[in-house]
């Protein structure tokens, strides 16, 4: 039975559900020695949760070059691809989150920016029907930090935005889920990574339960 008051559980892809950034780890730093440079900590940090084009500007900026930002996002995409076709892992308790999620009857859609390319390459590797909607970066006008993805998610569930869980991991996201009314609960392996002044609840990812969730949505709504 579909847990009273909540209408819905929107998971974030990479970093939140599924351990890939160091497969991205590998790709941008590919793409850096691909354009003569290497691959900073600090603009690594930078593209997390961004676009690809966004993320080949920032790098392309920082190694003090002039290219082409689409066909380096090309090749960014297509190296990470092959990546993801190896395997993607979950994250720890994420499995068993999603899973707890779906046996309480909640309906559940993967929110990513992450291209359409990639995110098959990650449901290959579940079991049918895991998410009942998924909506990828290269399937909205306006991707995260924007609420776009977030927005059309809930309405192809047929659910209100405010009473819906996030699950998210960046800035970008937590913004973008933020802005589309959702309750907003950021999961980082590195919750100083995000800031202060957010507006998300920040909690361990083995610690997040179905009911926990519930208590955090009912107080929110009063």
């Amino acid at each position: 039975m579909k847990t009273a008051g909540m209408e819905a559980v929107l998971f974030d892809m990479d970093g939140t559900l599924f351990d890939s950034e160091p497969l991205w780890d590998v790709s941008l730093a590919g793409l850096a020695a691909r354009l003569g440079g290497e691959l900073r900590p600090e603009i690594r940090r930078q593209v997390v949760g961004k676009n690809l084009r966004d993320t080949a500007q920032l790098l392309h900026d920082d190694l003090g070059i002039a290219a082409d930002a689409a066909e380096s996002a090309a090749w960014l995409l297509e190296r990470t691809r092959q990546l993801f076709a190896l395997g993607v892992p979950w994250r720890p308790a994420a499995q068993a989150m999603v899973e707890s999620v779906r046996r309480r009857g909640i309906p559940t859609a993967l929110v990513t920016s992450s291209h359409r390319v990639l995110v098959d390459e990650v449901l290959a590797q579940l079991d049918p029907g895991t998410f009942q909607v998924v909506v990828c970066g290269d399937e909205v006008s306006r991707p995260k930090p924007d609420p776009e993805a977030y927005l059309t998610a809930a309405r192809r569930l047929g659910v209100d935005p405010r009473g819906c869980v996030a699950l998210e991991d960046s800035v970008p996201g937590v913004a973008s889920a933020l802005a589309a009314g959702c309750l907003v609960v950021a999961v980082p392996e590195d919750g100083a990574a995000l800031g202060d002044g957010h507006g998300a609840v920040v909690a361990e990812l083995e610690s997040v339960t179905v009911d926990g969730l519930t208590s955090l949505l009912a107080a929110r709504l009063g």
